[in-house]
C-alpha cells in the first residue's frame, strides 16, 4: 500500500547525510580487466529512489511507493590492480533477470490489491488489516533471518533512534493507505496516490531547502489534472477516502525525506532489512492505535461482530482467515519484490516508468476485478495523471544530471 517509487535527485544544498548511493549503478568488469576508483579524489554515482510504495514502502507504497530509496548502499570497486573483480553475466541473462523480477513486482501488487480490498470488503476494519500486515512482513522476515536467507542487520541503539521518526511517517502512509481503500474504490484511490509528487516536491524544499529548475514544477501540472478530472466523474468518491490518500501521500513523502535526513550513516543496512526494521516498529505504533481508533470504538469490542460477519460473507471462518492471511504474505511480497527489482542496477527514470505502469496494471486490473463503472472521464483523468508521473520522473532525472555536471564543472 503501499504507496508509488520516483527518482529524487538532490538539487541545491546537498543534505549531510545523504542515502541515495544504495543503488548506484553496479560496475561490470570483463575478467581481463579491472575496476580501480581513488575514493579520495572521485566520488561515486549516486542514485536516489522514493516509493510510491509501495506503499511505499507507499512500506508504501512504494506508495507508495516502495520505499527501497531511502536506504544507501555504496559500491566500492577494488583498488588493487592484483584483485579483479568477477566477470558480469550476460547481457541477455541480466535482462532476463530483470524482467522476471518485474513481472513478479506487477503480479504481487496486483494479487495483494484484489485481496486486500476483497478482505476489507467482508471485514471493514483497515486498522487491524493494516496491522496484520506489517505483523505477517515481520514474520516473512524472521524466517528469511532464521533460515539465513537474508543477512541478520546488526541494530543499534542509535540506528533504532534514528528509524522511530521514519517509522512513524511509515505508519501514517500505510495505515491512511489502508483506510482510503476501504471507503473508496481501489482504481480511484491510486489515481490519487498518483499525486504523490506534488507533495514531494513541495515538501522537500520547505523541509532539505531542495530547489527545482521550472520544468519540474511544469510536470506536476498533468499529475493535478488528471486527479481532478478522474475525481470529477468518479462514482465511488468519498472525501474521506480522498482525504486519507493524501494522508498516505503525505506519510509517505516524510518518510522518504526524514530517511534521507537521519539514515545517511547505516549504509549498510540493506533495502530488504531496513523495510523490516520499519515495519517491527510500525507494528507496535500501530497495534495500541488500532484498539483505541477501532478496536474499543466507544469502550465496546467493534471485532468481534466484524469477525462473525466477515465468517458469514465467506461461508467459514477458515475461509476468511485465508484471505486474511494471504492479504499479509502479498504485503510484504510485493515489497520485497520492488526491492529485488532495484537491487539490478536498474535507472532511477526505468524504475519510476515501471512504476507508473504498475499503477495503471493495478487500477485497470482492479476495475476488471470488481467491475467498478467508470466513465470516459475518469479513464482520461486517470491516464493523464499516470503519464505525469512519468514526466516528472524525467524532469527529476533531467534535473539531477544538470546539477550534477555543474558541480563538475
Amino acid at each position: 500500500m503501499h504507496s508509488s517509487l520516483h527518482s529524487r535527485p538532490t538539487i541545491g544544498p546537498k543534505p549531510t547525510a545523504s542515502i541515495a548511493a544504495l543503488f548506484a549503478p553496479r560496475c561490470h568488469v570483463a575478467a581481463a580487466k579491472t575496476c580501480s576508483f581513488s575514493l579520495k579524489k572521485q566520488q561515486l554515482p549516486e542514485l536516489t529512489f522514493t516509493p510510491s510504495l509501495p506503499g511505499q514502502y507507499s512500506k508504501s507504497n512504494p506508495s507508495s511507493t516502495a520505499f527501497a530509496s531511502s536506504t544507501p548502499r555504496t559500491v566500492r570497486a577494488s583498488s588493487s590492480s592484483s584483485s579483479a573483480a568477477p566477470a558480469s553475466s550476460p547481457p541477455g541473462i541480466d535482462s532476463l533477470k530483470i524482467s522476471f523480477y518485474v513481472l513478479l513486482w506487477y503480479a504481487f501488487n496486483i494479487i495483494f490489491n484484489i485481496l486486500n480490498k476483497s478482505t476489507l470488503n467482508v471485514f471493514p476494519a483497515p486498522w487491524f488489516i493494516a496491522t496484520f500486515q506489517l505483523f505477517a512482513s515481520i514474520c516473512f522476515m524472521v524466517g528469511l533471518w532464521v533460515t539465513r536467507l537474508q543477512p541478520v542487520p546488526k541494530v543499534t541503539g542509535k540506528m533504532i533512534k534514528a528509524l522511530l521518526p521514519v517509522a512513524l511517517f511509515h505508519t501514517v502512509g500505510h495505515v491512511s493507505a489502508c483506510v482510503s481503500f476501504s471507503q473508496m474504490a481501489v482504481s480511484f484511490a491510486h489515481v490519487v496516490k498518483a499525486a504523490e509528487p506534488v507533495l514531494s516536491v513541495v515538501m522537500a524544499q520547505v523541509i532539505l531547502g531542495e530547489t527545482y529548475p521550472y520544468y519540474v514544477w511544469l510536470s506536476l501540472v498533468p499529475i493535478i489534472a488528471g486527479c481532478s478530472l478522474a475525481a470529477m466523474k468518479e462514482v465511488s468518491f468519498a472525501w474521506n477516502g480522498f482525504n486519507n490518500a493524501m494522508i498516505s501521500n503525505v506519510g509517505m513523502v516524510l518518510r522518504n525525506i526524514y530517511s534521507k535526513k537521519y539514515l545517511g550513516e547505516f549504509k549498510d543496512l540493506g533495502g530488504i532489512n531496513l523495510f523490516a526494521l520499519l515495519s517491527l516498529i510500525s507494528f507496535f505504533y500501530c497495534l495500541p492505535c488500532a484498539f483505541f481508533f477501532e478496536g474499543y470504538k466507544g469502550g465496546v469490542m467493534q471485532w468481534g461482530a466484524m469477525w462473525d460477519s466477515a465468517q458469514l460473507a465467506l461461508g467459514s471462518q477458515a475461509a476468511f482467515i485465508k484471505l486474511l492471511m494471504a492479504s499479509g504474505v502479498f504485503y510484504h511480497l510485493y515489497n520485497q519484490a520492488s526491492y529485488m527489482v532495484l537491487d539490478q542496477g536498474i535507472s532511477p527514470v526505468t524504475f519510476s516508468v515501471g512504476n507508473t505502469m504498475k499503477r495503471v496494471a493495478v487500477v485497470v486490473s482492479s476495475i476488471l476485478f470488481f467491475k467498478n463503472p467508470v466513465s470516459a472521464m475518469n479513464w482520461v483523468g486517470s491516464m493523464i495523471a499516470m503519464l505525469g508521473t512519468g514526466l516528472y520522473s524525467a524532469a527529476k532525472q533531467k534535473a539531477s544530471d544538470e546539477a550534477k555536471k555543474k558541480e563538475g564543472k
